[in-house]
């Protein structure tokens, strides 16, 4: 009984403990980062890395890196622009284009995808997203609807990448 309530406590903590900015993006070493680590059984490191590719490829993404870390793994990554309004008004100088670094680690059957490195790119300046807008008055110093967005196109992408990496060879 000991151990199923240690069991309990450690799991409820592991759901409920992770950091969030505006208890909407997770946070990692105060940066947002999303990342996971997915098992795909019976498929290749090869394999699963022409599945990136062509994830890459699909989402006319350009592949910034393509190597082997070493003899179990290899790893492709890019760069992911999109924007998103900030502010509650449907302006188009209210939308701020970011940017955000995606990477896919494969090796035989598991892969890990991390979407992390995000930047809001203005006309003159870049500011991580961690720290966008934070001089502003107390209670204007946020804008959760925009991080929830933010959070719903990452998300999405997220599933985009689990849908490709698991699809069996003739279903892509």
């Amino acid at each position: 009984m000991k151990k199923l309530a240690i069991l309990l406590f450690i799991s409820f903590y592991q759901m409920h403990g992770q950091k969030l900015l505006l208890d909407v993006l997770p946070l990692h070493n105060q940066k947002v980062v999303y990342k996971n680590v997915n098992e795909v059984q019976g498929e290749s490191k090869q394999l699963l890395t022409n599945k990136a590719i062509e994830w890459f490829e699909e989402n006319e993404l350009q592949i910034d890196q393509k190597q082997a870390l070493d003899e179990r793994q290899d790893v492709i990554s890019g760069q992911y622009y999109f924007k998103e309004l900030w502010g509650p008004n449907d302006y188009p100088e209210l939308y701020k284009e970011i940017q955000c670094k995606i990477s896919l680690t494969t090796t035989n059957e598991r892969y890990q995808y991390k979407v992390s490195h995000f930047v809001v790119k203005e006309p003159h300046q870049e500011t991580q997203l961690e720290i966008y807008q934070m001089d502003q008055k107390k209670l204007q110093k946020y804008n959760p609807a925009f991080y929830r967005r933010i959070d719903t196109i990452i998300e999405d992408l997220i599933f985009s990448i689990e849908r490709k990496m698991a699809a069996l060879p003739g279903d892509q």
